[in-house]
């Protein structure tokens, strides 16, 4: 008995001495195959992942074992032998059944295969590899289910680490595959694979806030046919104007918040930050206004297309200009009118960039990987934003970071604030606007806590606004004096959050107070003159203990801001 004893712990140590350095060679040819795909080296990515497969496949072999499993029954080890399989297992099903058939997808569906060339692209490919990712990503869903079951009693603290790790990145792989399996799946339908479809675009501008980024000022209508991509039609906001008898009729919600305004008029229908209910409003007033129909709505804006820029290099247009990555905001939102001082020849400059960019993103010349990159970026800082009249598409938009800033904020949990702005100047002087956002949380005795969204705006613009900026920009005095930016300050808690009022620089002030479904909407306007600046706290208590890690969805502004912690 003794001799099979220590016969059994020999076996164990030993093939868990080897599975240990299968599973670190693993983690190292890991490495080397994301940077061979990096690379787009599909020759070499397809060795590195066969490699990877051979070592979790040894490791999951020798861990896997009767006497291996026999040992799990042994107290003090065998929580830690039984992690260790299940890691070694979970692993070489992820390897075998997820990454290797990816990586065999790379020639097929690389990032090139989403870029345009004469704006064509082919969709076949992309439908091709439905199948593979879709089990792929059951594969790692799988994986990282079993990784997560383990439990931590027992667990030595190397062991703990390593299935923290690997749990980590499973789950990281899971949110990946995920958004490559619903590219594909709505991708082609959107590129006209099972029709034509056609797009409206909404070119928000952020010189004029609105809380979803800005007036919708250009529009463009993009029609797609089995991968082949065209504008069809270009045209201002002010072509939309629309009595205000004749609006159309907006949502309980929204109109409690915001008021008619939305329904009215093209440029108020990103008043809101429900991209759902902005794109539905627009939709219905091009097809009232031009005919047709709309089956989704694109919003872009300016900083946004400097990142495409970047992918595709500078356009010249027909002016001789040039825009770029480094200017295009500042020339769409500040140059232009100082520049132009006719409306009509600023909506031609900006039907002329909007043009000049798409041709360059859909006539193949970008870099595929920045192109995806700039996707991604414009993505997560919510200048991009996707809608579409299929039910089926649309929960796919609302799930991810591209279904606007409400979407975005419902799907960051139940700590997630929105911070939204929108100009009362009626001009362009937001460009000027500097915004700076900041948390505090204070604990309570009863493990809730008192959460502060700390609001800074300042008006930077010079102080002789009213001679050294046009009248289109300051708004002439019209509405305010000119110089001064009004803005409407509007911020959502999450759900079940308790009202603790509002402060401007340091007093108690009035506000108004609404309620959209179990979260609380508070909102407060100002006035800046050049040069000042306020502070606005918003107070909340958390609807439960533990809801100490605020986070912040904000409007996007003409210059990016990073979200403090006071």
């Amino acid at each position: 008995m003794l001799v099979a004893v220590i016969g059994a712990a020999v076996w164990v140590g030993v093939r868990g001495w080897l599975a240990k350095g299968e599973l670190e060679a693993a983690a190292s040819t890991a490495g080397v195959l994301q940077k061979h795909i990096e690379a787009g080296d599909t020759a070499d990515a397809g060795h590195a992942a066969d490699s990877l497969v051979d070592h979790t496949g040894e490791a999951a072999s020798l861990t896997g074992d009767p006497v291996w499993r026999l040992a799990e029954l042994v107290p003090g080890v065998g929580a830690n032998l039984h992690a260790v399989r299940v890691l070694s297992a979970e692993l070489d099903t992820a390897a075998s059944d997820a990454i290797r058939p990816l990586t065999g997808l790379t020639d097929s569906i690389g990032a090139a295969s989403f870029r345009p060339v004469d704006g064509h692209v082919d969709v076949q490919p992309l439908i091709d590899a439905q199948p593979t990712v879709l089990s792929a990503l059951g594969a790692l869903t799988e994986a990282s289910a079993g990784v997560s079951a383990i439990k931590d009693d027992g667990l030595l603290g190397p062991i703990a680490a390593a299935r923290d790790d690997v749990a980590a990145t499973l789950a990281k792989a899971v949110g990946v595959a995920d958004v490559l399996e619903n590219a594909l799946r709505v991708a082609p339908t959107m590129l006209g694979a099972d029709g034509p479809r056609n797009y409206l675009i909404l070119f928000q501008n952020n010189a004029e806030l609105r809380s979803a980024g800005g007036i919708p000022g250009a529009l463009a209508l993009l029609h797609t046919d089995g991968g082949t991509m065209r504008l069809t039609a270009q045209v201002a906001a002010s072509d939309f104007a629309t009595p205000r008898q004749s609006g159309l009729p907006v949502d309980e919600t929204t109109r409690a918040i915001y008021g008619s305004l939305p329904g009215q008029f093209m440029q108020n229908v990103t008043m809101t930050p429900d991209f759902a209910v902005s794109a539905s409003l627009a939709k219905a007033m091009w097809e009232r206004r031009f005919g047709g129909v709309v089956d989704g709505v694109i919003a872009v804006d300016p900083v946004a297309i400097g990142y495409f820029l970047k992918a595709t290099g500078p356009v010249v247009l027909p002016d001789g200009s040039k825009l770029t990555s480094q200017n295009a905001a500042k020339s769409l939102l500040q140059d232009v009118y100082q520049r132009l001082e006719e409306p009509a020849d600023q909506d031609a400059y900006f039907a002329e960039a909007a043009s000049a960019a798409f041709d360059a993103v859909s006539g193949g010349n970008a870099d595929p990987t920045k192109l995806v990159r700039a996707l991604i970026r414009a993505g997560d800082e919510s200048r991009v934003a996707l809608w579409s009249a299929d039910p089926t598409e649309q929960a796919i938009f609302a799930s991810t970071t591209l279904g606007g800033l409400d979407a975005a904020q419902r799907s960051a949990g139940d700590q997630a604030y929105g911070v939204y702005f929108n100009d009362t100047t009626r001009a362009k002087m937001d460009a000027y606007l500097d915004v700076a956002i900041d948390t505090d949380v204070v604990p309570r005795s009863d493990e809730r806590s008192v959460v502060t969204v700390t609001v800074t705006l300042r008006n930077s613009a010079p102080s002789d606004s009213a001679t050294s900026l046009t009248a289109h920009v300051t708004g002439g005095g019209r509405v305010v004096p000119e110089g001064q930016i009004g803005t409407n300050v509007t911020v959502y808690s999450p759900s079940g959050a308790y009202d603790f009022g509002v402060q401007k620089d340091g007093t108690n002030v009035a506000y108004a107070s609404h309620d959209d479904g179990d979260r609380l909407v508070k909102s407060l306007g100002v006035r800046l003159s050049p040069g000042e600046s306020t502070t606005l706290k918003f107070g909340y208590i958390s609807a439960k203990a533990g809801q100490d890690s605020p986070v912040i969805v904000h409007t996007p502004t003409m210059t990016p801001l990073e979200v403090g912690s006071l």
